[in-house]
């Protein structure tokens, strides 16, 4: 890709072509300044050197813009066929991301393209499958993970197309499924997305994390995340290392939940403000003011944080590895959140009704 313009002014590029393909139109100016934080008229010298070096063109007769299509600018000089198994939060978040690129989307439950056709158009093929945590809390229920692996594997062996598992799963659950189909090319990538703003999270990570076997693969999966996020950090690693990244990441932010939590009890027994403070805590540049929001709900629910934090326990509890700190926070969490609302969220938790509830 040309490098022409600035990493900023490639970042605003890429939230345009990312708003439009979600929402059909080009976003305001104040839309842009807004999710930068920019003044409108920093936003507008963007556009304005966008125009210039042909990654943007002005609507005729209107107040937006489009993306240049007579221009190869704005484009890499390859064009990568993108498969994506599940079309979930994860697999919705892959298709804004690669939008410019050919993408060919299978779900079990929604009326795509079947799956051995995505699988022959693809190159890439991401699996974005729900791993729900087990009912009695027992680990991860891999179950349509493996399924579909095992098909997808039939129509891969033998080639250069790559599995890139992006589905939350257990260390050493890639490099299982590499001892199970030799022939089939496995990577892991985690994604780091919160379900209020995945969109914007995928296209604006704070870094990539590729776990591959081998240097090729994991430099042909940085070609791909490198033509859209070009000044974005990629970490090269095994797959094993990547999957516990991504497990350590969230019972680390499950943690400071509780442990947020707590202080806003001992706060309310002392009779201050626990707002105010957070407000100077946070002041601290080690201590990012991120998951230090205690709300009426309390402690942590979703789908992610609880089904994490009780796969990796169990995890641990099988490596015969004592978590008594990951022990306390699940109990207090408990204690703390009466509402358990991951038992309600499709694919959370794998029980009698599993599948059902979408």
């Amino acid at each position: 890709m040309q490098t022409n313009i600035t990493a900023k002014q490639k970042s605003v590029y890429d939230f345009i072509v990312g708003f439009i393909a979600n929402k059909g139109r080009s976003p305001a100016l104040e839309e842009i300044a807004k999710h930068f934080r920019k003044t409108a008229p920093t936003i507008h010298t963007y556009i304005h050197i966008l125009i210039q070096r042909g990654y943007l063109k002005q609507e005729t007769g209107k107040r937006g813009f489009s993306i240049s299509k007579n221009n190869t600018a704005n484009t890499s000089n390859r064009n990568f066929n993108i498969g994506i198994i599940g079309y979930g939060i994860v697999g919705q978040a892959v298709q804004y991301g690669f939008s410019r690129y050919n993408i060919y989307i299978y779900d079990k439950y929604k009326n795509y393209e079947s799956l051995e056709d995505v699988v022959v158009k693809s190159d890439y093929i991401f699996i974005c499958l729900p791993t729900p945590v087990k009912a009695n809390e027992s680990g991860i229920d891999l179950a349509i993970m493996d399924d579909n692996i095992k098909k997808i594997a039939k129509l891969t062996n033998g080639t250069d197309k790559i599995i890139i598992i992006k589905s939350t799963i257990v260390p050493g659950t890639t490099g299982r499924y590499s001892k199970k189909y030799p022939k089939t090319i496995f990577a892991f990538n985690p994604e780091f997305l919160r379900e209020s703003s995945f969109l914007q999270d995928f296209i604006n990570s704070d870094r990539i994390v590729v776990g591959a076997k081998n240097d090729q693969v994991f430099r042909k999966i940085s070609s791909l995340y490198q033509s859209i996020m070009p000044a974005t950090p990629i970490f090269y690693t095994d797959p094993t290392t990547a999957e516990m990244v991504k497990y350590m990441a969230n019972c680390y932010l499950a943690t400071k939940i509780i442990f947020a939590n707590e202080m806003y009890d001992i706060c309310k027994r002392l009779k201050i403000k626990y707002e105010e403070v957070k407000k100077m805590v946070t002041a601290d540049s080690r201590i990012k003011d991120t998951h230090l929001d205690v709300t009426t709900l309390r402690g942590f629910g979703g789908k992610c944080f609880p089904k994490d934090l009780l796969a990796l326990k169990h995890l641990a509890k099988t490596l015969k590895v004592d978590t008594e700190i990951l022990d306390a926070v699940w109990s207090k969490n408990i204690k703390l959140r009466t509402v358990h609302d991951w038992k309600e969220i499709p694919f959370a938790v794998s029980d009698s009704s599993f599948g059902n509830k979408s």
